[in-house]
């Protein structure tokens, strides 16, 4: 009972005393059914509870102790279990229709008991959220200028092409507000495709940046082409860094797969140029003191994962950018507009296919 809030646990009691109040001048006996006592075994989630609470007392990454989202992952490692066993593979069963679906099971922490647990515990912890700090518009020039400075102290091709892959990362991600993963789905045989040929509308010279792969909840792979101004408002360059990297690419030989790889030719990921762009940023925050505070805990506080993207937003709206064209680019055509239904996209989106929607996509990288 005390799972519930405090408020609930006194009103069931004083509704239980009223009920008996109420029917003692009758001689009549409530119904309730006796409490009982239970069987010495565990069907209800004892177990997988005490073992929350021993990892709860662990220290956290930013608290003393861990996070209600890491102890309930247990919960959910012991639902995956028992989905995968015999009793709860064969015993599963589903009510509903096509499409709305509901299933029954004897799954122990599914247990009503384990719920209010579990939903007492997540209101008395609390949950505290540490979201990736953004990146402003003037710590992306900081940054890039400080890239610049590398690139021309260095004549090594292996080096030229790290230093060009954080910065066509640094463009990509921030001027086309994608997350961090997404940017490593960029295409390199795209790139140098569209890079051949001169791109313009309205005169806005521009460079298509393409994604192969699944992003932003999608089932299955499409090709996501996203303009992006050669150079923006502010003077991003972002047309320059782009081929730099496609020239270093070229240089050790490779023409296709992924844009963004190690100096061995294998894929990229988030920690292969995650240190290196926030011991940028840790010198960028050297510099200019005044653009990143020096209370700011850079390797904690940034990450490739969000801080680009929520960057690029927070200067789109503060650069009067339409919040259509924000929904645009983002793809935050979501349920609302579907009455709840995901959006049925394209196998693939050609560069023909999006000619009428270049220039609302444009109008969101040129304001940067």
């Amino acid at each position: 009972m005390w799972g519930r809030e405090s408020a609930t646990v006194r009103s069931a009691v004083q509704s239980v005393q009223k009920t008996i109040n109420l029917l003692a001048p009758f001689g009549i006996q409530p119904s309730y059914p006796p409490l009982g006592s239970h069987a010495t075994e565990d069907k209800l989630g004892y177990g997988v509870v005490v073992a929350m609470v021993l990892i709860l007392l662990k220290p956290g990454r930013y608290v003393d102790h861990q996070q209600f989202e890491t102890i309930r992952k247990l919960r959910a490692g012991f639902h995956n279990v028992y989905m995968a066993s015999v009793v709860g593979s064969t015993s599963l069963r589903a009510v509903g229709g096509d499409r709305a679906k509901s299933f029954l099971n004897h799954c122990d922490t599914h247990s009503s008991w384990l719920e209010h647990f579990a939903a007492g515990c997540h209101r008395r912890m609390g949950q505290e959220v540490h979201q990736d700090r953004a990146i402003s518009l003037q710590v992306m020039h900081a940054l890039l200028q400080h890239l610049e400075g590398e690139w021309t102290a260095t004549n090594a091709p292996a080096v030229r092409l790290h230093l060009a892959s954080m910065g066509a990362y640094f463009v990509i991600a921030f001027c086309g507000s994608f997350r961090g993963p997404e940017v490593f789905l960029t295409d390199l045989y795209g790139l140098r495709k569209y890079l051949a040929t001169p791109q313009s509308v309205n005169e806005i010279p521009h460079v298509i940046a393409p994604l192969l792969g699944r992003l932003r909840n999608e089932n299955g792979e499409k090709y996501h082409l996203t303009p992006l101004c050669s150079v923006t408002s502010s003077g991003l360059q972002v047309e320059t860094w782009i081929r730099r990297l496609v020239l270093g690419q070229e240089h050790f030989g490779r023409c296709h797969g992924p844009a963004f790889t190690t100096l061995i030719g294998t894929p990229a990921y988030t920690p292969t140029l995650e240190m290196g762009i926030l011991d940028r940023l840790q010198a960028v925050q050297a510099r200019h003191p005044d653009l990143i505070s020096p209370d700011v805990h850079v390797h904690e506080e940034y990450g490739l994962s969000r801080s680009f993207r929520r960057g690029s937003t927070s200067e789109a709206r503060a650069h009067n950018v339409d919040d259509r064209d924000v929904r645009l680019i983002n793809q935050w055509r979501s349920f609302d507009e579907g009455r709840g239904r995901r959006p049925r996209l394209n196998m693939q989106d050609h560069y023909s296919d999006i000619l009428l929607l270049i220039p609302a996509l444009l109008r969101y990288s040129l304001a940067l």
